[in-house]
């Protein structure tokens, strides 16, 4: 460099970090010049920074300085190395100069996104015991990137506030179905087999004496509107059965050995709400030959009705038949006829109901707030009601003033309607159509006692506070130190604290998009449903149990246990222990790994690895990327847009490392390249699926060597133990990502001060999880904007 810009800079670096304290000399200047401005000053100007020419102004480059040096991103690992001690002082004065950056104004509010808003309804009206599901109504968030919670990306339009009111609405209908001061008896439905539906007529026959259905995706269950529940309620469903045609197999399928399953679940009649319902399904064996009585107890919503389902019944043999015929393994004359096959005979189907444990229903006495159906011609009852509704809908104190609008429109809605029921019904469709109710309202700097219980209670629960945390908002006491580290133990200890692990999990590894892509079924026959259903459960089951055991996060890099059913055991080749090993069991169990195992942790998941293949291959690029902007929270920038794809060498002349070497000999693709692709290169270890393999074909071996953080490693084991030497750079991106989960935004400069008193706290600690949420929860990452 000329001597003139050594002097300038000198001389720049000296006024920015002049506020130094005394007795506290700053050789950071030096510093920087040493490692940094060869690279990036006003010349060569790499990744369009400069810094030879700073002042006190570049805030937002001050942050960007601090994490690239926090999170050893620079220097490249082929430049100068600073100490630990001179990358700490470096980063430490960056981040003191950044602290000025603003927190954004779109933090002040934020909406509830569409798993809230279930959760949330469910709980403000007491809908708990059926499957109406109110987020049903709402379009899916569309958030790109970044986690549902964040503000930002939770935009609202007119069409989804039309959205709200008919949720709204359709939920207080459900809630409020009746205000009758006595429960009503009970009704008897005998289905008619005669009348029975739901398979095509190909794979169904019925008389008066029983219906018999051969397909697994059908929904079976009574015809016409008398079969849907006109009440909410408990009811008592009675089904005979039996599995009969066991050896009656058509040519194209082959036997299974397990007898036909009956899945008895609950399924919708029309719009209203409803989740997937083989989520809800309870699962009977039967015998051949032999009929069985089977009797369960469900509480089914308003318009809803109990199905019958072959649960493990071919799902569409017309498909598999047509197929058969053009590959010439039938002929036209097996296929003739209607569909043969082992079928299950039903000979009564019963719903007997609505039955109460306790009158009024739960959804009734949790939204009017009493034991007794109250007089709604009585004005003092009609203001408690609302006001009580009021203060939980809108989660906070509601003044005289919002009161006496809500009153008068209550009022004019009954004159509307001559009808008290029909017009509370209506004035709290508004309420939870409001703002008050659809967003998250903070205030500047630190929150007040309510907001800081909203933050806690969508943080770990994804739904409003509960009774005692809103009377320890409503006395103020929430906010006294003590008080708020017991309540933040209470969350996570809750069962309900599962509904954080689940999301948070999914979105941090992307996990929501696994599926999007799924693998070739040709390709990867022991690739299903079950088995993409296993992956997913197995990293969700990993997370909570390293949060509730209080392990340390070193596990997420490498463990000596993951969670496995039979599927996946098989897919990985990997004893099960588990008690039944026949497949088709779904439950998965704490599983320890064989020594030589490469499974250990995260990066070993198949649900990982399944979902950043492309259902046919593998990319050590996609790979990379996702380690390093998902796992790692050092994600690179795009690819320049006049930089060519890399074209596979279909011919396999040249292997995938062979055609990443060639792409990297571009300059604008070298740097960063060799950070994704050895990171990348050690998951080649593993197929589409996430199998373990060391050939691609018989005669192309994987290579899975490569370098990181300056260390060479030459498989996925030595990765890790690479990544496990020092486990604050992993911690130091979690403790990021749980942050802006729980905040609801992304984190800036000025909060990273807390984040590195976190991450040393932890330190101390092994990095234990639970702590480090702890930690999080009741500092002023959770107890300010």
């Amino acid at each position: 460099m000329k001597p003139l810009k050594l002097l300038a800079t000198s001389l720049c670096f000296f006024s920015v970090f002049s506020n130094t304290r005394a007795g506290e000399p700053s050789n950071t200047p030096s510093l920087l010049q040493k490692y940094c401005v060869r690279c990036h000053n006003a010349d060569e100007n790499e990744g369009d920074v400069s810094l030879d020419q700073l002042t006190k102004e570049d805030v937002d480059l001050f942050g960007r300085i601090y994490e690239q040096l926090s999170s050893q991103q620079m220097p490249p690992d082929d430049e100068p190395q600073p100490t630990r001690e001179e990358r700490e002082r470096l980063a430490s004065q960056f981040l003191q100069l950044a602290k000025k950056t603003a927190v954004p104004e779109t933090a002040a509010m934020r909406r509830l996104n569409k798993r809230e808003y279930s959760n949330t309804v469910r709980d403000l009206l007491g809908i708990r015991g059926g499957i109406f599901d109110p987020g049903k109504f709402i379009y899916k968030d569309e958030v790109s990137e970044g986690f549902d919670t964040e503000g930002e990306a939770l935009v609202t339009s007119n069409e989804l506030l039309l959205e709200y009111l008919e949720a709204a609405q359709m939920s207080l209908r459900q809630a409020l179905f009746t205000l009758a001061s006595d429960a009503p008896k009970p009704n008897v439905i005998n289905v008619n087999t005669a009348k029975m539906t739901g398979a095509s007529r190909r794979y169904e026959t019925k008389d008066s004496q029983a219906y018999v259905f051969r397909v697994g995706k059908a929904k079976i269950h009574g015809s016409g509107p008398t079969q849907l529940m006109k009440m909410p309620g408990r009811y008592r469903i009675t089904v005979t059965a039996s599995a009969i045609d066991k050896d009656r197999y058509p040519v194209p399928f082959v036997p299974v050995n397990t007898p036909p399953v009956l899945g008895i679940g609950i399924a919708s009649g029309n719009r209203s709400g409803v989740s997937e319902f083989d989520r809800h399904e309870e699962k009977f064996s039967l015998t051949y030959n032999q009929k069985q009585t089977i009797q369960v107890e469900r509480w089914i919503d308003q318009g809803f009705h109990p199905y019958l389902r072959f649960a493990n019944g071919p799902g569409k043999p017309i498909t598999q038949i047509r197929a058969n015929l053009r590959r010439g393994k039938i002929t036209k004359a097996d296929a003739k006829g209607p569909f043969v096959g082992p079928a299950i005979r039903v000979t009564e189907f019963k719903i007997e109901g609505p039955f109460y444990d306790a009158w009024p229903p739960e959804s009734v006495r949790t939204t009017i707030g009493s034991d007794t159906v109250p007089k709604l011609e009585n004005a003092t009852a009609r203001l408690y009601l609302l006001g009580r509704f009021a203060r939980r809908t809108f989660r906070r104190r509601v003044s005289r003033e919002e009161m006496s609008l809500w009153v008068k429109y209550l009022n004019t809605r009954y004159t509307a309607t001559r009808d008290w029921r029909e017009a509370f019904i209506k004035t709290m469709t508004v309420m939870m159509a409001s703002p008050d109710f659809l967003y998250l309202q903070e205030d500047e700097d630190e929150l007040d006692a309510f907001q800081l219980a909203n933050r806690l209670s969508y943080f770990f629960w994804s739904t409003m506070p509960d009774r005692e945390l809103f009377l320890l908002a409503d006395s103020g006491k929430l906010t006294e130190p003590d008080v708020l580290q017991q309540q933040v133990i209470r969350l996570i200890d809750d069962p309900r604290s599962r509904r954080f692990s689940d999301s948070f999990v999914d979105q941090w590894l992307a996990l929501d998009t696994l599926g999007s892509m799924p693998p070739d079924s040709k390709l990867f026959r022991s690739y299903n449903a079950s088995v993409e259903a296993a992956m997913l459960a197995e990293t969700r089951e990993f997370f909570n149990h390293v949060l509730q055991e209080n392990h340390s996060v070193r596990d997420f890099i490498d463990s000596e246990y993951t969670f496995l059913n039979p599927q996946l055991a098989a897919l990985y080749g990997i004893p099960y222990e588990g008690g039944d090993a026949s497949i088709g069991s779904g439950k998965l169990v704490l599983s320890r790994l064989p020594k030589s195992s490469a499974r250990g942790g995260i990066l070993g998941h198949a649900s990982v690895l399944t979902l950043t293949s492309n259902g046919v291959e593998t990319s050590p690029v996609t790979r990379g990327v996702w380690v390093l902007a998902n796992f790692m929270g050092t994600p690179p920038p795009p690819p320049p847009a006049e930089v060519p794809a890399l074209v596979p060498d279909l011919n396999g002349a040249k292997t995938v490392r062979e055609l990443l070497e060639m792409h990297r000999s571009d300059p604008a693709c070298m740097n960063c390249h060799r950070r994704m692709d050895p990171l990348g290169f050690a998951l080649e270890a593993f197929d589409p699926v996430g199998r373990f393999r060391t050939k691609y074909s018989k005669r192309a071996k994987v290579s899975t060597q490569g370098r990181y953080m300056g260390q060479n490693f030459e498989d996925i084991t030595g990765l890790k133990q690479i990544l496990s030497k020092d486990v604050r750079l992993f911690a130091r991106n979690l403790i990021v990502r749980l942050a802006e989960y729980a905040k609801g935004r992304k984190l800036v400069p000025a909060d990273y001060a807390t984040v590195e008193e976190i991450l040393s706290e932890s330190q101390k600690d092994s990095f234990k999880l639970k702590r480090i949420i702890y930690m999080i929860a009741t500092s002023d990452l959770m107890t300010d904007r």
